[in-house]
């Protein structure tokens, strides 16, 4: 542990560098009270903290007083030193902010025992700090949890209604056109077609919906899917969207992997995130589609906000568009959620949370990477399996 020492005695502190050595600690040393501020303003100071109260420029207990008006969540440990030792001295040294008071001449002892106490308390409190992050991590993880299964359970019967009512419009549609056909109206003819288009659509809506109240754990009929050969054909069903000024790379670095899944899922995936990447780019820019074998992986889900690590087989699709802002960040997997014109094919706020479903249903994550200006990558996380297994 890192030990601070501020005396302005040369002997002196050469000294309690060189006992706190043996201790364990590593002494950093400052000569008055101003050296000593500037190191605890760099990244990584001491957390332990030894002052002389005698040191010209700023004292011990004036370099005390600064620290504690700091006000940091982790804030350091003090121990006085001085040569008074009057009740009223040590008094105004610890309402000064000191933690502990040390008189001067000690025994070596005395002052190890009291960095003993000071290096617990500081261990005590990181202890503390630690789990209370943990804490808001797992009540962030719930409100998640709670939440997607509310939406969850909402878009589930708004799909079951929605289903039920389109395939009476749909199948009437189909007897107008018959019939209208039969007329020879062309006027006519286009409003039915307009009608039926309409409907395919809400029925290709519908279908997403279920695909994300679905995507949580569920294990259906799955097959061995090759992932570079399934990217390729995923591209391929694009190629039309694609102007000539976005350039498309690919960079499969690991073209034998594969997952259990279904082709069409790995379809809807790729397509997706490509698509919303063309969104942001608006014409002009780069889409960057990666696969490799990924090891040791530590990090959150952007999705369900889940803490995991591991080994996975990552799909990573990435442009050079506008970027998310933060403030639509936490929200971009939700249903019904987009910053795009609402009404439009582009705007029905069911892709990423589509995405959310399919990856769950894998038991996967998602990763997002974003800059305002300077494009975003969406990373897909599959567990590594035994694709040989039954």
């Amino acid at each position: 542990m890192k030990l601070l020492i501020a005396e302005d005695d040369v002997t002196s502190r050469s000294i309690l560098s060189g006992v706190t050595v043996k201790w364990g600690y590593q002494p950093v040393l400052a000569e008055d009270g101003i050296v000593a501020w500037d190191i605890l303003q760099g990244d990584e100071s001491p957390r332990l903290l030894l002052l002389d109260w005698e040191m010209p420029k700023l004292d011990g207990k004036a370099l005390c007083e600064r620290i504690r008006q700091q006000n940091t969540e982790d804030p350091p440990y003090i121990v006085l030193l001085t040569t008074r030792n009057k009740s009223s001295d040590i008094v105004e040294g610890l309402e000064a902010g000191a933690n502990d008071y040390i008189v001067k001449p000690f025994e070596n002892a005395e002052l190890q025992a009291r960095l003993k106490v000071g290096r617990r308390m500081l261990d005590l409190q990181a202890e503390r700090i630690e789990a209370e992050a943990k804490k808001a991590e797992l009540q962030k993880q719930l409100k998640q949890a709670h939440k997607m299964e509310a939406i969850g359970q909402l878009t589930g019967g708004i799909a079951h209604d929605f289903n039920n009512l389109l395939g009476t419009i749909m199948g009437y549609t189909e007897l107008l056109k018959d019939k209208v056909e039969v007329v020879g109206d062309s006027k006519m003819q286009h409003y039915v077609e307009q009608i039926y288009s309409s409907s395919e659509r809400v029925r290709d809506l519908v279908a997403k919906m279920l695909t994300f109240t679905q995507g949580h754990g569920r294990v259906g009929e799955l097959e061995v899917c090759m992932l570079a050969p399934l990217i390729k054909e995923s591209l391929t069903m694009i190629t039309s969207d694609i102007s000539s000024s976005i350039e498309l790379k690919l960079k499969l670095e690991d073209v034998d992997l594969a997952i259990m899944s279904r082709p069409e899922q790995v379809h809807q995936l790729i397509i997706e995130l490509c698509l919303n990447a063309l969104d942001a780019m608006q014409g002009k820019g780069s889409i960057t589609i990666g696969l490799q074998y990924a090891k040791n992986i530590v990090n959150g889900c952007s999705s369900c906000h889940e803490k995991f690590e591991g080994d996975y087989i990552r799909i990573s699709v990435c442009d050079t568009g506008c970027g998310i802002k933060s403030e639509f960040s936490e929200r971009i997997f939700d249903p019904f959620y987009t910053t795009k014109e609402l009404g439009t094919d582009k705007g029905t706020g069911m892709g990423l949370a589509m995405v959310h479903g399919i990856m769950h249903d894998h038991r996967g994550h998602i990763t997002v990477e974003t800059e305002v200006g300077k494009g975003s990558c969406f990373v897909l996380l599959f567990p590594v399996i035994d694709t040989q297994a039954d």
